[in-house]
Parts: C-alpha cells; sequence; structure tokens
C-alpha cells in the first residue's frame, strides 16, 4: 500500500519524514480528480490520469478560488509551506474541503493534512511526499558511487504561498 507522507524541511538544509498517511490516493489523486471534475468539460474523478496538461494550469486560473488553486498547488512537486504560512495552509484546506464535502466517502488525507499546519510544528516549512511508490522528492538523485542520496538541488524547491501569492495579487489586482 502507498502512502502520503509528511516532509519537514529546513530549506537549502535538509528534509526529514515525520508522518505517513497511509494509502497515498487520499492526497493528491483526491484533489485531482475533484478538479477535473468541478473545472475541466467532460472531467471524471479518474480523468486526471490523461488530462493533466489541463489539470496542472488550473492553479493559475483567477476564476477559480484561491484557496482551491492553493490545495491544488500544495499538490504539485518541490512545494513546501514556509512555517509563516501554515495558518493560511490549513485555512485553505479546511475551506476547499467546505467545497468538496463528497470527499468524505473517499480515503482524504486533507483533514489530516490541516490539523497539522494547525498545530504549527517547529520546522521551517513542510512538504508533501504525495506516494511512496515513487522517490521522496526532498531526498535528492540517487549516488550509485557512494550509495546514498545527494544533497537535493534546492533551487528546484519553491515556497506555495510566496509563488502563489503574486498569482493570486496579480489576477485580482490587489497590492
Amino acid at each position: 500500500m502507498s502512502y502520503t507522507t509528511i516532509v519537514a524541511v529546513w530549506p537549502g538544509e535538509k528534509s526529514e519524514c515525520v508522518e505517513e498517511l497511509r494509502n497515498g490516493h487520499g492526497s493528491g489523486p483526491l484533489v485531482w480528480g475533484d478538479m477535473c471534475i468541478r473545472y475541466l468539460p467532460d472531467g471524471e474523478r479518474s480523468s486526471y490520469m490523461f488530462r493533466s496538461d489541463e489539470l496542472w494550469p488550473l492553479a493559475n486560473r483567477s476564476d477559480i478560488p484561491y484557496h482551491q488553486r492553493a490545495v491544488l498547488a500544495m499538490t504539485y512537486d518541490n512545494m513546501f509551506v514556509k512555517r509563516e504560512h501554515y495558518a493560511k495552509a490549513a485555512e485553505c484546506i479546511r475551506k476547499y474541503l467546505a467545497d468538496f464535502p463528497d470527499n468524505a466517502k473517499y480515503v482524504n488525507h486533507w483533514p489530516r493534512i490541516a490539523e497539522i499546519f494547525e498545530s504549527n510544528p517547529d520546522y521551517p516549512a513542510i512538504g508533501l511526499w504525495l506516494t511512496s511508490v515513487c522517490e521522496n522528492p526532498f531526498a535528492g538523485e540517487w549516488n550509485d558511487e557512494v550509495d546514498e542520496y545527494d544533497q537535493p538541488d534546492w533551487a528546484k524547491y519553491w515556497s506555495l504561498f510566496d509563488d502563489l501569492h503574486v498569482s493570486n495579487e496579480a489576477s485580482s489586482g490587489s497590492k
């Protein structure tokens, strides 16, 4: 069975897996299915497997509520939420959950992820490893010569609310 893993992140330094949530379908795939159904023509829960070129840009659409775009962006590779934004992340997740009440019938890790952000853990940032069937995106590349992971290329990582906030301001005209 796959897992979704909560990752404590010290940007530019290291990461540490801090909690595993059983069944990876309760994180990214749940959100992707929701967004496909709501925003893609003829979208179905499984559409994300075949329509990622339409799904990923939804986080940039100003006609989609900011909190929904934020939760979608939480599923993107190399994303992390800085500690100063934990409350904002939890708020976005709670609003998202209210928008999609049918998710109660599926495996759903988002209530627990919101709780983690609400608890304000003492990490500089939190990232998500959405499924254990792929490599930990915060581990760096595997180095066969030394038989361990290299330091990640931290230039590839991004702070969700620093980047999405700019997109939101540009779309709403606010400063």
